[in-house]
Parts: C-alpha cells; sequence; structure tokens
C-alpha cells in the first residue's frame, strides 16, 4: 500500500509539471489516502504538503487546511529528520529540505491578514504566521546542535514580546517576492512590508557583511544603505512616535551574518539612534533584569599567547584586570587557562558572568565550533555541560562572552552565525555577548571595558544600552569609526 502510495504520488507531480491540476489534485489525494491507510508519518507529510500546494493558487481556505495538516505531521517526524540531516552536511539541512513549507504557510497567512476586516482576526492571523516560522527556528538549532535542548529550555521560557519597556521586537519574514516586518512594542504587534525580496536580501547581507570586515573599504555604506531602506524606513517613524530606544531583531537567513547596529541611513548607522540586541526567537530567552550588581560572580579567562597556530593577543591581560578591577572574581590568563582547571572553576560555584577572551571559530558545523583554551579547545557541548548546571541551581549564568570569536562567512555564513545566536542557548546562559569576527586586539579591550564600565556604573542600563554607549564611544574615534571595529559586538538573548 505504502509503495503505491509513492507511486501515485508521483505521477500526480508529473500531472503537476504538465499543468494538468485536476489530474494532478485526484492523484495526489489519492495518495494522501494510501499514505495515512498505510500509517506513514513521512509519507502522510510528503502528499499533504504536495495538495497543499496544488490548492494555493485557487482556493486559500482549503490550501491553509491542507499546510496545517501538513505541519503538524510534520511534528511529528521533525526530530528525526533534523537528526537525520545534521550540521555535518549544510546542504541538506533542515532549513533547505523542509523549510519552504513554513514560508509558504506564513505567506498565507499574512495574504490572508490583509483582507479581514475584523481586527482580532487578523491579528490572530499574523500571529500564527510569526509562530509558524518560530516552529522552523527551533527546528534550525535543534538540526545545528543535534539535540533538543532547545526544545527543553524553551518550556521554561517566556515570549521576549511580553511587557516590553521602550522596546521593540523586530521580527523579520523574507518571502520570494517581499519581506514581511511583523512588530512588537508596547502598543502591540503591528505589520510592515518591504518590497525586498528575500534573494535581494540575502544578496546585499552577503555583500555586506563582506565588506564590514575591510576597514579600509567605505562602499559597505551602499549596501547598509539599501538594508536600512529595506528593514528599518519602513518602521522608523513608528519606533519614533512611541518613543522606542532598543530593537530586538529576530533575523533570518543571511541577515544572521550582519551586525544590524551597522546599517546606514545615509548619516547615522542604526547603533547611533538605539540600543540593539538580538534574539533567535521569541520564545527562546528569558527577558529578566541582569541580577544585583554589586553581587556579581565573574570568572574570567583568556590567552594572549599564540597558541596551536592561532596569533597571539597582547591585550588580553589588560582586558582581564579591568574586568577584574570593576567585579574581583577568578582570572585565568593563558596557562592558567587551561581545560581542566577552567572546568573545576564550575565545581560547586555560581557565576554572573563568564567571559572568554581567546580565540572561538563558529562555522557551519557544530563540531567545528569551539574556543580556544592554553593546550586544548571548548566546544559547545563542553560549554554546555560546564555552565548549564548552575542554570538548574536556580542561579543561571547571567552573561556568557566571547569577546574573540569568528564566525563564518560566505556559503557556510548563515549556519554559522545560526551557532553564534543560539550558543547562550545551548550553554544554558541567559545572555552572551560574542562577535561576528576577530576584532582589533586594543579596540576590543577598550569596548569591553567600556560596556562593563557602564553595566557596574548604572543599575538602571540594560545590557543593549551598555553595549551601544560602548560602541558609540568608539565608533566616534577617528581610529575606529568603520564599523570593522565596532560592529561585530552582538547581545544575544536577554537584552535586559
Amino acid at each position: 500500500m505504502l509503495l503505491q502510495s509513492y507511486a501515485i504520488g508521483y505521477l500526480g507531480e508529473l500531472y503537476t509539471a504538465s499543468a494538468q491540476r485536476d489530474d494532478a489534485l485526484a492523484a495526489t489525494r489519492k495518495a494522501l489516502f494510501l499514505a495515512q491507510q498505510a500509517r506513514s508519518p513521512d509519507a502522510t507529510f510528503k502528499f499533504q504538503w504536495q495538495l497543499a500546494r496544488l490548492l494555493r493558487t485557487e482556493n486559500r481556505a482549503a490550501a491553509l487546511d491542507a499546510y496545517r495538516r501538513a505541519l503538524v505531521a510534520l511534528r511529528g517526524i521533525r526530530h528525526d529528520i533534523a537528526i537525520s540531516m545534521g550540521s555535518r552536511n549544510p546542504k541538506k539541512s533542515f532549513r533547505t529540505q523542509v523549510g519552504p513549507i513554513f514560508y509558504e504557510t506564513a505567506d498565507l497567512l499574512l495574504r490572508g491578514a490583509e483582507r479581514i476586516e475584523n481586527p482580532e482576526q487578523s491579528l490572530a492571523a499574523l500571529k500564527e504566521a510569526r509562530d509558524t516560522i518560530e516552529q522552523l527556528k527551533s527546528a534550525e538549532l535543534e538540526d545545528y546542535f543535534q539535540d533538543d535542548c532547545v526544545n527543553l529550555i524553551k518550556e521554561k521560557a517566556r515570549g521576549v514580546d511580553v511587557g516590553l519597556v521602550r522596546t521593540a521586537v523586530v521580527y523579520v519574514i523574507p518571502l520570494p517576492d517581499r519581506t514581511e516586518l511583523l512588530v512588537s512594542t508596547p502598543a502591540g504587534l503591528s505589520r510592515r512590508v518591504s518590497p525586498a525580496t528575500s534573494d535581494q536580501i540575502a544578496a546585499e547581507a552577503r555583500e555586506l557583511r563582506l565588506r564590514l570586515e575591510d576597514e579600509l573599504d567605505y562602499g559597505y555604506r551602499q549596501h547598509a544603505r539599501q538594508l536600512y531602506a529595506w528593514l528599518i524606513a519602513p518602521i522608523e517613524q513608528a519606533l519614533i512616535s512611541e518613543g522606542i530606544d532598543t530593537l530586538v531583531f529576530v533575523p533570518d537567513g543571511e541577515l544572521r551574518t550582519v551586525p544590524m547596529g551597522a546599517l546606514f541611513d545615509g548619516k547615522q548607522h542604526l547603533i547611533e539612534k538605539f540600543a540593539v540586541a538580538i534574539v533567535p526567537g521569541l520564545s527562546l530567552t528569558d527577558p529578566q533584569p541582569l541580577a544585583a550588581r554589586s553581587k556579581v560572580e565573574v570568572l574570567a579567562a583568556g590567552l594572549s599567547e599564540s597558541r596551536q597556530n592561532f596569533p597571539a593577543l597582547p591585550a588580553v591581560p589588560e582586558e582581564l584586570s579591568r574586568i577584574s578591577t570593576m567585579y574581583g572574581g577568578v582570572k585565568l590568563v593563558d596557562e592558567q587557562f587551561q581545560r581542566s582547571r577552567f572546568a573545576r572553576q564550575f565545581s560547586g560555584e555560581s557565576y554572573t558572568i563568564v567571559h572568554i577572551a581567546s580565540h572561538g571559530q563558529f562555522k557551519g558545523d557544530a563540531k567545528d565550533t569551539f574556543v580556544l583554551t592554553y593546550e586544548d579547545r571548548l566546544n559547545l557541548n563542553d560549554l554546555e555541560k560546564l555552565i548549564q548546571p548552575s542554570q538548574f541551581r536556580g542561579a543561571p549564568v547571567e552573561l556568557l562572552t566571547l569577546s574573540a570569536c569568528q564566525t563564518a562567512a560566505g556559503d557556510d555564513g548563515a549556519r554559522a552565525a545560526l551557532g553564534l545566536a543560539g550558543v547562550a542557548i545551548k550553554a544554558g546562559a541567559r545572555s552572551a555577548l560574542a562577535t561576528l569576527w576577530s576584532v582589533n586586539d586594543a579596540a576590543s579591550t577598550e569596548l569591553i571595558g567600556g560596556f562593563y564600565r557602564r553595566l557596574r556604573e548604572d543599575s538602571s542600563v540594560t545590557k543593549a544600552q551598555a553595549l551601544r554607549a560602548a560602541q558609540i564611544e568608539l565608533l566616534r574615534q577617528p581610529r575606529y569609526r568603520h564599523p570593522r571595529y565596532w560592529a561585530p559586538y552582538l547581545i544575544i538573548g536577554n537584552w535586559m
């Protein structure tokens, strides 16, 4: 019966390709019926999706129902798909194989929201579209990390768009013919549409990322300005009218590889107008203010020496000394920063901030992602084993800082940046401060010192605001005005 289902289903595909729609519908419905009779969740998903695509051009309501049923079927096999594809083969990732169904469903819902006159029903359609893309983001992280840590933590989290104060959450949904911007503010959820296609967004993001890393290249402004026009200009006046001072982006695809603060309106960068943070998803963070700052416990570690063919970072001792002067705590430098000794620091101890100033790399395969120690490397699983127990003790790490990491660009960039975006979740920290690319050693020390100083001196300052102030201080210095120096720093997760 199952073989018959697939045979008839593939016949339906041939009918579709030759524009024989009625025959295609009949064959697909029969294939779906046989798949259900055979109790095959894989075939049921495949042909339910095939049916939805056939219906979408003529019967939106029926198509939407078919898409919803397909997503329900996918839910039962999602974990198996994510694990079987694995991060070792980015070209066959969960996103590339089944990601389109989430965007197609969201597209139908968003188009339908335009035609719904009842405000409550229209709002419900917008939320369902956003929640549909959220399912994809959760699956992507599970796919990248090859475990279900995201889903376990998600159960304990609440939405980042709840209880917002002077903050807007910008949810970006690139589609083949436009880009949807769903913006949550204290006033509620609103929608704006940008004419940029998903391909245009991706192309500009790739070009911007390439140019941002070259301090002699000011051609980045052309691409930063174009992205600003597409993503910020449609919502800017509404943000100003509400008195918004912080933007929290939920980026998608190639947008994960660029620092949103570097977007440019022709006169100012976005960071000069707003504090900026990113979150990998709406419910994948724990939006709580930083705990009592007079009782902060810090573990600071780093390498200044050249190790394992990585260049020296001579300013690291100064960076760690500044942090220790402000907060005290434990400091491990160079030979002290060995894997075993670093691990022993977590035995029975709970730290508010864990700061690592050492080379790190985020790549498309999570197994190739690591942070360098004196004699070894810490991968993401290692960090999780060290940091996550404090979460279970009720004293989670508030901030994990990786101040010298490098995130892959190019074809692998979006997946590598996905790993960066999910590092706090994977490690069990409430938030992370990390870099998209390696930064000038002296510039890093200055910016990091400014960030921690502001957190220490003003208990009302959020992490995103402290980073913004430190970035502005750096960019106003002529030698560091290029985004190469100040832009790669990202607050990830809990920005408060």
